[in-house]
């Protein structure tokens, strides 16, 4: 009987140390996976993790992949402002340059002593618009600036669109009369929308200002404004010399200009400041031009809110 028991007691004393020594070894293992994740992780690589849910380590690795899955959005998204950050600045500091070498210019000419009354005047109005490009420059980097980074809110509500479209033709109005230009606007009374009025307002007269700036004295612009089953689209139409339809997806981008018109004022930024705008209120710009003919600028506006 002894002998049974002391047999027993033997058998169960190795069957301890098995187990023992199979969750040592097991730690060992996972400790050593653990620390390879965790290295890897902290080089962004790649990691693979293991399926398991119903135990300790994967319900460990469950939550070091959540971990490591956000640490990378949030480095993903770091490097994305890094590179909006460089790349506007890197575009800042190539825009100033022209304005700014023009006021070094007609600065010069006027420290001139001999320099004629009619011609010191010229050179001050010259300079003059230097300092005008400059400021809008400066005013329209700072709005795209902070729309990008979201310090600018964009709150869409419930609004009349005729109004929309009447505060924007009583600001371009000035300039167009200037062209003797006809603007024609067709939009229902009662028709709403979902969208910001101040800033939808800014974005709608980029369209029409870029209009009137393009088309020739005397041309024609047209506001257009219909109802679909998800947007109100509001056309903004002109008969000026059209664009190739090769650049159609160049000019949402930024400081983008058409070679034909750089002589026109004007720094590229305001399609992509109305874009911007629009995007953000869940509704989309569309372009349709052909040359010699005109361009259409469609403004989409959501209905009601999405």
């Amino acid at each position: 009987m002894e002998r049974v028991i002391l047999a027993a007691g033997i058998l169960l004393l190795l069957l301890s140390l098995g187990i023992l020594f199979y969750v040592r070894r097991s730690l060992v293992v996972y400790s050593r996976e653990l620390m390879g994740c965790l290295d890897k992780m902290l080089k962004d690589e790649d990691v693979v993790f293991a399926e398991e849910k119903d135990s300790l380590t994967g319900k460990i690795q469950v939550k070091m992949r959540q971990l490591y899955e956000a640490s990378r959005c949030k480095r993903e998204e770091q490097r994305v402002q890094k590179e909006q950050l460089e790349t506007m600045i890197a575009d800042l500091s190539h825009q100033i340059k022209t304005p700014i070498a023009g006021i070094r210019m007609y600065n010069d000419f006027l420290e001139q002593e001999h320099l004629p009354p009619e011609k010191r005047r010229e050179f001050l109005t010259l300079a003059q618009r230097q300092v005008d490009k400059l400021e809008f420059l400066i005013e329209s980097m700072m709005k795209m600036s902070r729309l990008e980074s979201g310090l600018i809110r964009i709150y869409p509500k419930q609004n009349p669109v005729r109004p929309l479209i009447e505060q924007a033709v009583c600001d371009a109005a000035l300039k167009a009369e200037k062209k003797q230009m006809d603007l024609y606007v067709q939009c229902p009374e009662t028709l709403q929308a979902w969208f910001d009025r101040k800033w939808t307002g800014e974005a709608l007269f980029n369209l029409l200002d870029n209009a009137v700036k393009y088309t020739p004295s005397g041309g024609k612009i047209q506001i257009l404004v219909k109802k679909t089953d998800f947007y109100v689209q509001i056309q903004v139409k002109d008969n000026g010399k059209g664009i190739p339809e090769s650049r159609l997806t160049d000019i949402f981008k930024r400081f983008y200009r058409e070679p034909e018109v750089c002589d026109e004022e004007g720094v590229g930024i305001g399609l992509y400041l109305s874009r911007e705008i629009i995007q953000k209120e869940k509704g989309f710009l569309e372009v349709r031009s052909e040359v010699g003919k005109g361009s259409s600028f469609l403004m989409n506006l959501p209905v009601r809110e999405h």
